[in-house]
């Protein structure tokens, strides 16, 4: 009778702290015991909760703490403030340096700071925002035209050049190299990264929800989360990437720095203040940050804007004529051009708006117990600030869904270039460090492109706008697509 009697109350206690919210959290949805969400949890229900819980919302994936934010003020004043600039203390997105923390983007403290001070310095130094970057850029671009023409007149997938363009940009600022746009090496790692895209949510998974490791086998983790994938990633970067250094420590004059990784290892063997983390494998996990960085945003934001040119011809034509009245026939558009292309401005700024590339951010985590818009937010929570929700919010955006270019220009005609809601390099302390380096790209890629080519679905077919199953980033699904020469 005793022994039914404690079962009992232990029933009650247990589906007591089920049922129950811990006072002073955001509110969500009730999970499981242990497990809380982790069972029921899909990336679309985000939506759902959103609607019935309001701006901020939390999960619970057996322990670990998710905390959404979908409002753009609460987005800039959470992402603004120390307390939510932490990234999380995880040992597998440190994959590219053994566990241990390390490059830029997932680095916390003095280390980050520090990493940040020498990229943009150094990034800067070498023409990153600056005009003088733009004839780098517009010989890329001459490279990715003649590449394109290839394609034209027939139905055509994305060129694989866009990788290879965007990324040499910020390569030969990063390395003091660039690739042939069809180079065998760089294109197979590409296609590798893309796998690891593809199964990018089951390894976040794995990582954020650490019960896993301690409740499945090791073959069923290997086998359910395809792990194979991610050691060939990280065979592939270190393959290519300890290529790279050792080139440059044989070229490295100390007096001389042509590029980042030379000042690097200049700094890291000098040991200067800067220098206080540097080593091989941090420098391993920088280039890795920067490899990743130069390509993803512009080569992916250049094909969703291919797709909306074909889907929308009419504002693909207003763009069009407005370059061949600025640019003379015979010269390539440059960064000197941009102020007066400001129907190609607000194009390409719907198209951020509406493709949201990387919908949920890039994480964030609590580094100390803390409020938001009144709940409590414990420390170590992992943060979404939800840049997709910010992007379709009635709030900032009328007719969120439509597809509207006018957005962006004043009653003049004139681009407007910040707009509230508007997060597609994220804000705050955590911003993208590369944004000028990401816009001169996407400017002027995208005026040679539209000056010299007509996109178009091919006939009696219509263009897919919904992006790729792939729960961490909004890429454009690849689809033939017809590439026109222009008179």
């Amino acid at each position: 009778m005793i022994l039914e009697i404690v079962l009992f109350l232990s029933l009650v206690l247990v589906l007591r702290h089920w049922l129950t919210r811990p006072k002073g959290l955001p509110p969500g949805p009730l999970g499981y015991p242990i497990l809380g969400s982790l069972l029921t949890f899909q990336m679309k229900k985000v939506v759902e909760y959103q609607k019935k819980y309001g701006d901020v919302f939390m999960l619970d994936f057996a322990g670990v703490k998710f905390l959404y934010i979908c409002d753009y003020k609460l987005m800039k004043d959470a992402l603004g403030r120390t307390e939510f600039s932490d990234r999380p203390k995880l040992e597998g997105l440190h994959f590219m340096s053994n566990g241990k923390e390390a490059g830029v983007i997932m680095s916390n403290g003095q280390r980050w700071v520090n990493a940040r001070r020498f990229l943009l310095r150094n990034l800067r130094d070498l023409g990153m925002g600056k005009s003088s970057l733009g004839e780098a850029i517009i010989q890329e671009a001459r490279y990715l035209i003649e590449d394109m023409k290839q394609h034209a007149g027939k139905p055509s997938k994305f060129p694989e050049s866009l990788n290879v363009a965007a990324l040499n940009i910020v390569w030969q600022m990063v390395a003091g190299r660039r690739y042939d746009l069809h180079d065998e090496e760089v294109c197979d790692f590409f296609k590798i990264r893309k796998a690891l895209h593809d199964d990018s949510f089951g390894f976040f998974l794995l990582e954020t929800c650490p019960i896993l490791k301690k409740i499945l086998p090791k073959f069923v983790i290997n086998k359910l989360f395809r792990m194979e994938i991610l050691d060939q990633t990280v065979v592939a970067a270190k393959k290519l990437f300890e290529k790279i250094i050792e080139a440059r420590k044989a070229q490295l004059d100390v007096n001389h720095a042509e590029n980042v990784i030379d000042e690097y290892l200049i700094q890291m063997n000098e040991k200067t203040e800067i220098a206080e983390f540097f080593n091989e494998d941090d420098l391993m996990r920088v280039i890795s940050d920067l490899f990743g960085a130069g390509f993803d945003t512009t080569s992916n934001m250049l094909r969703w804007m291919i797709l909306y040119a074909a889907k929308y011809p009419d504002v693909q034509k207003r763009v069009q004529e407005q370059i061949d009245e600025v640019v003379p026939r015979g010269e390539f558009p440059t960064h000197q051009h941009k102020s007066q292309l400001p129907l190609l401005e607000a194009f390409i700024h719907e198209v951020l708006r509406v493709s949201s590339l990387l919908p949920f951010g890039v994480l964030h985590a609590t580094g100390e117990d803390t409020h938001l818009a009144g709940y409590l937010v414990p420390k170590d929570a992992l943060v979404f600030a939800v840049s997709e929700f910010s992007h379709q919010d009635p709030r900032y955006w009328e007719s969120p869904q439509e597809f509207r270019i006018e957005r962006f220009l004043d009653e003049e005609g004139k681009f407007i270039s910040h707009k509230e809601g508007f997060t597609p390099f994220m804000i705050g302390k955590r911003s993208c460090l590369g944004e000028s380096l990401a816009r001169m790209e996407m400017s002027i890629f995208s005026a040679a492109m539209f000056q010299n080519f007509t996109f178009s679905p091919l006939e009696g077919r219509e263009v897919d706008l919904t992006p790729q199953n792939v729960p961490i980033a909004n890429f454009a699904k690849d689809q033939d697509i017809l590439i026109s020469v222009r008179n």
